[in-house]
């Protein structure tokens, strides 16, 4: 997967993802019917084991089962449980 920051039509910097990944999500998500939105992890990492036993970055992220919801203003929380 590919970042790319573009200058859309109407002057404002937009971030877009190409590459086998990202066309593969799309065709899922048209198939079966689906919204998603590709976002980085907050920390930027890929994942690694902490001192403490946890994990960073990306695959923390799923072991905590983070999730994300955006409202129209553009701001974001998120939440997670440890289940």
């Amino acid at each position: 997967m590919m970042k790319k920051e573009i200058i859309d039509e109407n002057g404002e910097k937009k971030i877009i993802y190409e590459g086998f990944c990202v066309e593969l999500a799309a065709a899922v998500a048209k198939h079966v019917k689906f919204d998603y939105e590709i976002r980085p992890v907050f920390d930027g990492m890929w994942g690694a084991k902490t001192d403490n036993g946890t994990w960073n970055g990306m695959v923390g992220e799923l072991v905590r089962r983070v999730r994300y919801t955006y409202s129209y203003s553009y701001s974001y929380s998120y939440s997670y449980s440890y289940s």
